[in-house]
């Protein structure tokens, strides 16, 4: 199936209380060279001035807003009153390079069965501007890869709509992780395939959403819950799902080690010691190894 040639595109843009960075993301957008584009924020239950800063570009950024029900409830919302053969995805603090669509939108002419195309992404401090590091998780990525939580770069996620449609919408159960849920039920019926260039930019700062680790912890763990059955007897399925939980449990382990250290350092032994046992009872692994260093020095 060709991609019609132009084909409008349709940025989807959830926002909390964005006022800060949502300006420098939508005008991200609107240097694409390609068009033609739209843009649709929904605010969702902002108490700062993210509508001024987003209403002051006016055409072609639409502003929708609605009580506080989550990103998942606002991609919904935009999705429904879009207009697009093709969604993009952005969060309301990140960047696009100018090039971004102009490289993605051609690889859906290539097979009918492409879904959606994702790219590399380079992290950011939003203080100094220094890039931390970069990711891109490989050409094409399966089922069995987003159960094995190989993560989708969210910001650089392009849909064909008529895909998106088929699988349904963003689960609203799901608080911070309806993107892997979606990357996964769409792998289970489309091919996802990767741009291998860094066309998205990730702002580091201290309000984002994935720093509540403990909640973003047990709503990946319901993911996995989720799609436990996805394909019945297959033994492929079931190792990823098994690595998916252990790649969580360790990096929750890891978080919550790391408030172990500080509550140490603050002189607060007490609760040291409970996120300690916390921390080992959450990845029984990590407590094998610091017996084996303790023990045998290895």
């Amino acid at each position: 199936m060709p991609v019609p040639i132009p084909a409008l595109v349709s940025v989807v843009i959830p926002a909390f209380n964005g006022a800060a960075y949502i300006g420098e993301t939508i005008a991200s957008i609107l240097a694409q060279t390609y068009r033609p584009l739209e843009v649709l924020v929904v605010d969702d239950g902002s108490t700062d001035r993210t509508a001024e800063s987003v209403q002051r570009f006016g055409e072609p950024v639409r502003y929708l807003r609605q009580e506080n029900a989550g990103t998942a409830a606002a991609r919904n919302r935009a999705v429904a009153e879009s207009r697009g053969e093709f969604i993009a995805l952005l969060d309301q603090d990140d960047l696009w390079v100018p090039h971004k669509l102009e490289r993605q939108i051609p690889r859906f002419a290539e097979d009918p069965r492409i879904g959606l195309v994702f790219a590399g992404i380079e992290f950011f401090d939003t203080h100094s501007g220094e890039i931390t590091s970069t990711y891109f998780p490989g050409l094409e990525l399966d089922l069995c890869d987003l159960l094995a939580h190989v993560v989708l770069p969210v910001q650089t996620i392009l849909f064909r709509r008529t895909a998106l449609e088929k699988i349904g919408p963003f689960d609203t159960s799901l608080g911070g992780t309806d993107d892997w849920d979606i990357g996964i039920r769409m792998a289970a019926e489309f091919r996802l395939v990767g741009v291998e260039e860094t066309l998205g930019r990730v702002r580091l700062h201290e309000t984002q959403q994935g720093r509540n680790t403990d909640r973003m912890f047990h709503h990946a763990m319901r993911v996995l819950d989720k799609h436990a059955q996805v394909r019945p007897g297959s033994r492929e399925c079931a190792a990823a799902i098994r690595k998916g939980r252990d790649i969580l449990r360790e990096h929750q382990y890891g978080c919550i080690k790391g408030r172990a250290f500080a509550a140490w350092s603050a002189g607060r032994y007490l609760a040291a010691a409970g996120q300690s046992v916390r921390a080992f009872l959450q990845y029984p692994p990590a407590l094998k190894r610091v017996l084996a260093r303790s023990l045998f020095g290895t």
